[in-house]
């Protein structure tokens, strides 16, 4: 079973890097350990409104199978580099993984290979979130009151009937206080087109795991701490270096001199973070900003 699951995470990585690879992104495939917290980090030139878009990829069959751990560190590291941690996978414990939907897993999303696909691609957005087994979707409220409108002064009455809901609940749409099912949604895009769905924002929310954030906060040693007083540190437990920073204008990968590696500066390079390499027996720090 172990060499079975190993084959199809090789297939699920070299099928996401053909993919980025399709966007002449700037792609590190972390090599083959798969005890890290990713496996591969993207940076999209030129992504949204002429900005790049980065992302920290875990790849996994089962996308309800990576650790917590793990995605604290993608939460921490997402932080630091101003990027998007997401999880590509096939599974989502017993069931297979929808194209469309992000699945919520402690604060980050996962998706399948073509939901991936058009994430990369910037060709519409994910409309749909499954959550504690539920799928639900955020309406537009002020283009749904429009529409409505302009069919013909169509009530609230009028589309609750359609949708087989209450003129409250439409009501509630437009003002974009509650989500809707998706049953709601999928009837509300056959009558006004997908564009009436706001897009899922897949940057992490990170309250389901924010005791674990402060802990790894505390977790870091003293004397870098000592070393870097004006930055807010986290401790890393399953990425190349032990330690990240950032303030509001810096962020860095924090290593020890003696024991840098260079995949540790591909990782800073491609996250498009600095390296602060710290020698604790001189106290001293040497900073090296980001090489893009």
């Amino acid at each position: 079973m172990y060499g079975y699951n190993k084959v199809m995470s090789n297939e699920l990585i070299t099928h996401v890097l053909s993919l980025a690879a399709s966007r002449r992104a700037k792609v590190l495939l972390v090599g083959g350990d798969s005890s890290l917290s990713y496996d591969a980090i993207i940076r999209i030139p030129n992504y949204r409104d002429n900005e790049e878009g980065k992302f920290i990829v875990k790849v996994k069959e089962d996308a309800d199978r990576v650790s917590r751990e793990a995605i604290v560190d993608l939460i921490v590291l997402s932080r630091v580099s101003n990027s998007t941690p997401i999880i590509v996978g096939i599974n989502y414990g017993d069931e297979e993984m929808a194209d469309g939907v992000a699945y919520k897993v402690h604060g980050i999303y996962a998706v399948g290979i073509r939901t991936f696909k058009r994430i990369l691609d910037n060709e519409g957005g994910v409309k749909f979130v499954k959550d504690k087994g539920i799928v639900r979707a955020s309406v537009k409220g002020q283009l749904l009151r429009r529409l409505r409108e302009d069919r013909g002064g169509m009530s609230l009455g009028d589309l609750a009937k359609i949708l087989g809901v209450t003129r409250r609940t439409v009501y509630e749409y437009e003002r974009e206080s509650i989500e809707a099912s998706e049953r709601t949604a999928r009837i509300l895009i056959n009558i006004f087109n997908e564009d009436i769905l706001n897009d899922v924002n897949l940057r992490p929310r990170d309250e389901e795991v924010i005791n674990e954030v402060r802990e790894r906060e505390e977790m870091v040693d003293e004397d870098i701490k000592e070393l870097l007083p004006s930055f807010r540190l986290y401790s890393l437990l399953k990425a190349h270096t032990k330690v990240a920073a950032h303030s509001q204008s810096e962020s860095y990968l924090v290593e020890d001199k003696r024991r840098v590696s260079n995949e540790v500066f591909n990782v800073a390079k491609v996250l498009g973070v600095g390296l602060a390499l710290i020698e604790s027996d001189k106290r001293d720090v040497e900073f090296l900003e980001s090489r893009n």
